[in-house]
């Protein structure tokens, strides 16, 4: 029996959607009424700076490790660990 698919709600931030997606299941909703997607063509220039940085081997393991869980890259992983913790900091 099909189950009924949900409507895919509109987001005010992608940080909503993030936070959303990251405890609903994709295959929950139906895409065909989602909105369309549009992307700046800019985008890849909000992260025009490159910083390197050193770390230990046990906390590029547990970076490794978070971004395998979410299925993302290192590198996302690390400015997503950062950022969420400058903005608990109340710095961004």
């Amino acid at each position: 029996m099909k189950k009924k698919l949900k409507t895919v709600p509109n987001f005010k931030s992608i940080e909503e959607e993030a936070n959303f997606w990251d405890t609903h299941d994709t295959e929950d909703y139906q895409w065909e009424s989602a909105p369309e997607v549009k992307f700046s063509k800019n985008l890849k220039s909000i992260y025009q700076k490159v910083v390197p940085i050193r770390l230990d081997e046990s906390t590029k393991k547990a970076i490794e490790k978070v971004a395998k869980e979410k299925g993302i890259g290192i590198s996302t992983t690390a400015r997503m660990l950062i950022r969420e913790r400058l903005h608990e900091l109340k710095v961004i």
